[in-house]
Parts: structure tokens; sequence; C-alpha cells
């Protein structure tokens, strides 16, 4: 890297012309340090200082990291799943900054030759990127894209909260039991158009109750306690009318059926 921009700045200084390309290389040359700086201080102690993983059980017990998609990589710190605070051997950090998640990415896919990019998001068509989104995705995260139980009874996230880099990689890449989709099923307009819509789904107000939909596994519990208070008030109703005190018109305490006096054979007659 040191030779690359020696020769970068001399080839500059040769041709008269701003010293463009070698600035390039200083500032690739200092993001490369300061990921690996970051990587170093977050990762290494799960994953290896080479990326390699590190074997046994526990939170220490991180998969190799060569061999993986940037993407993949990448979206695993931008939604906040790693790294794992682990103060014991110096992980202190719940989340990394834009800046040292940047960084970072940048190191893991120069030193250990990851393949893949960081995804630039275009502008989409939200009315276009409903359809889309209602197809391919609302089974499993909601038609309002609020996450929570799966048909699957699988943990969703919500992805009204994502940024769309990680709408577009986790599209991609298919992290946990999501399935990758690629190009041909889901194309990169397509993505857009529907990062355009979950942009507008992510600001319409919530409701009174603080959500936007409820997950099935919620709506179930929900149903079951609505049908519980139902039946304690059809209760508490009953129980009230039998301890009443008061006789309503027509109702008679007398048993049923049983037979009333005979007007004729009254005293008041018979004299």
């Amino acid at each position: 890297m040191a030779l690359l921009i020696a020769a970068l700045t001399g080839l500059a200084a040769v041709s008269g012309g701003p010293p463009v390309a070698a600035q390039d290389a200083v500032d690739d040359q200092e993001l490369f340090v300061r990921g690996g700086e970051v990587y170093q201080a977050n990762c290494a102690a799960c994953h290896g200082t080479r990326g390699e993983g590190r074997t046994g059980e526990g939170v220490l017990a991180g998969p190799t990291i060569r061999g993986l998609d940037l993407a993949y990589v990448d979206l695993t710190v931008r939604t906040g799943r790693m790294p794992i605070a682990e103060p014991s051997v110096g992980v202190r950090a719940d989340e990394l900054s834009d800046a040292d998640r940047e960084a970072m990415s940048f190191y893991v896919a120069e030193a250990f030759d990851l393949p893949g990019e960081i995804v630039t998001v275009s502008s989409g068509d939200a009315s276009r990127g409903q359809e889309i989104y209602v197809r391919n995705c609302a089974a499993c995260h909601g038609a309002a894209a609020g996450g929570g139980i799966s048909g699957a009874n699988v943990w969703v996230p919500p992805l009204v909260d994502l940024d769309g880099v990680a709408i577009h990689q986790a599209t991609r890449v298919g992290p946990f039991e999501m399935p990758a989709f690629d190009a041909a099923v889901i194309s990169d307009t397509d993505i857009d158009d529907m990062i355009g819509y979950l942009d507008i789904v992510a600001a319409t107000p919530r409701t009174a109750a603080g959500v936007r939909e409820v997950d099935q596994l919620t709506g179930g519990m929900f149903a079951v306690a609505l049908a519980l208070a139902a039946g304690v008030v059809v209760l508490v109703v009953a129980r009230a009318r039998r301890w009443s005190s008061y006789d309503p018109e027509g109702f008679h305490t007398a048993p049923p059926f049983q037979p009333r006096p005979d007007l004729e054979s009254s005293p008041e007659n018979e004299s």
C-alpha cells in the first residue's frame, strides 16, 4: 500500500496534475488502519484476529468471516446484531457508529478478501413497491412491516426502522431463516421501489395503542383475552340478577308450576 501511494504521488508530480488518485489512496489507507483497529477491538475476540473464527462454546465461539459476502458482514453490524458486548474480554460496544462500521467493512473486505460490495440505494416508486412488498415480504414481516411472529413461529424483525441499504442487503443475502432473493426474482429496481414504500410506512403515525398492526401471536392472545372478558361480564351480570332484592314486574319467587289457590274454595267464597 505504501509503495502504491509513493508511485501515485510521483506520477502526479511528473504529470503536473492534482494528486487526486494519491489522495484517494491515502484516504483508503487511513480507512483500512481505522477499520483494523475497530475489528481487533470489537470482533477479533470471537471471530479471530484473521477472521478464521474460534471453536468452543459460549459467546466467544464465533464463526469464520472468511468466505462470507461483504453485504452479510455489514448487515449484521448495521442492524446491531454484532458486536456482542463482552466486557470480560474487552468488547464493550453495544453498537458501532456508522463511521466505525464503514471502516470495519472496508478492512474485512480488503484483509480477508470478501466478495461483494456495499450497495447504493436509489429513490424508488412507492406505489409499485407496495405491490412487490405484499407479494414477497408481507407474509413474514407483516402488512405494515412491523415484524413479530411469523406463520412458522419464527420471530422476524420490523423493517420500518431499517435503512434502505440494510433492506437491500437482507433481500440479497437472506440472513438467518430468511430466504435470499436473486435479481431474477426481485431486481434492484424492485428493491428500491419497496424501500420507497417502506419509507412511507415508517412515516405513518402509529395508532393510539402505539402500534401499526398486531402480529399473529399477539392477535390470537388478544382474541382469547377478549373472549374471557366477555365471559366474565356475562357471569357477573347473571349473578348480580340472582342476588338482587328487587323483583321486577312479572318475576315470581314461587317454584315454577306451583298450583295457585282455587279462588272458589277460598274462605270468602264459602261464606
